[in-house]
């Protein structure tokens, strides 16, 4: 049984460059035996020449600009049962469904299986541009996508493996059935599999013996249980570590595949009161690539703090001092954003203000106090 889902996907080259990166994840694709699950349809080499080549396909288009309002790829990821099939076997049945498709078709795609999960999973990056006719791919939620579904279920009959009947779901004498209805109980019957329905019978029985008592108790019970409460690590949610297993989840996750809003960390901390505030040490819960991420938003943070110590007051000045210390003010596709020159990296309103919460920080609320 596999379930076809779609990821929302980026509309820059360099998101389509992180889907890459992170579909073809060594660590993720890599079996026991040391083989890696990748595959590229018409395209070929490594991972910087299938996306060199999926950027000259649109560069010839004249399509590899940056556009808010088109997807420089589509992404897809095909879930399978747990326990009913193996990793090659998983990837050749990705091939075939990329090849039937999208290939055939003349789009580049680079196929990936991951493992790291108890459900193995294909990922699909697709081209958003055809190599052959120049045209631009389109999904549409009714047609598109049922018979990409479709497509998906025949594969795994044809490789014996279990299948949700459509009939089962049937609304009328053309067979026309609710998709969302038939992957809703789909999920259900994933969901007693998992792992996180241990960890989430776990914590509810733990919220309901912790009546009256203080959040401390709460985490303490917690991990006589072996799960691990990381409520430092982000601020919007609770990360649970379940620790016999080295897997963790989001108070979020949990909520919506259980539809259970009692687990969300603002519900939780309404009866237990809010959690201790610490000085992180970001190396400890952070990669080192999201350690950097980090550090540049401090950077940036600590630079317009100095904005009212120099009694800066029009945006010339403001300018000139942001790109003394290293930042430029670009007009992008997307909007005004802070460019950080050394890191080659864009910082957009949108992305400060969910970090800190604090409009002080966002470009348009500076400029807007500025003459």
């Amino acid at each position: 049984m596999a379930i076809i889902k779609v990821v929302k996907a980026g509309k820059t080259k360099a998101s389509l460059k992180s889907a890459l990166n992170y579909i073809a994840n060594e660590e993720k694709i890599t079996t026991i035996t040391g083989k890696k699950l990748i595959t590229p349809l018409n395209c070929w080499g490594s991972l910087k020449n299938i996306y060199d080549t999926m950027i000259a396909t649109k560069e010839l288009y004249r399509k590899a600009t940056d556009n808010k309002n088109s997807e420089m790829y589509k992404h897809f990821q095909q879930s399978f049962k747990p326990n009913e099939i193996t990793p090659e076997k998983a990837h050749e049945i990705g091939k075939k469904w990329a090849m039937q498709n999208f290939a055939q078709d003349g789009f580049e795609v680079c196929i990936c299986t991951h493992l790291d999960t108890e459900h193995i999973h294909n990922h699909f990056i697709i081209n958003s541009v055809n190599a052959i006719t120049g045209k631009t791919i389109e999904i549409h939620a009714n047609k598109t996508l049922e018979k990409l579904k479709y497509s998906s279920d025949e594969l795994c009959r044809e490789y014996n493996l279990s299948v949700i009947e459509r009939d089962i779901f049937a609304q009328n004498k053309n067979h026309e059935y609710n998709m969302r209805k038939k992957y809703s109980f789909l999920r259900e019957q994933f969901r007693d599999l998992m792992w996180q329905k241990t960890v989430y019978d776990k914590i509810i029985d733990i919220l309901n013996k912790s009546r009256n008592k203080d959040f401390k108790y709460f985490e303490q019970e917690l991990l006589k249980v072996g799960i691990k409460l990381e409520h430092e690590r982000l601020k919007k949610d609770f990360i649970f570590n379940y620790i016999d297993e080295n897997r963790k989840v989001s108070d979020k996750t949990l909520a919506k595949t259980f539809h259970d809003d009692k687990i969300l960390r603002s519900n939780i901390e309404m009866i237990w009161g809010k959690t201790l505030q610490y000085d992180l040490d970001k190396k400890i819960y952070l990669s080192e690539k999201k350690q950097g991420f980090y550090n540049l938003i401090e950077n940036l943070i600590k630079t317009i703090d100095n904005i009212n110590k120099l009694n800066i007051k029009t945006k010339v000045e403001f300018y000139i001092f942001m790109e003394k210390q290293g930042w430029l003010i670009k007009e992008t596709q997307t909007g005004k954003a802070f460019y950080n020159q050394e890191h080659d990296r864009y910082l957009y309103d949108n992305t400060i203000y969910k970090i800190l919460e604090n409009k002080a920080y966002c470009l348009k609320y500076i400029e807007q106090n500025l003459m």
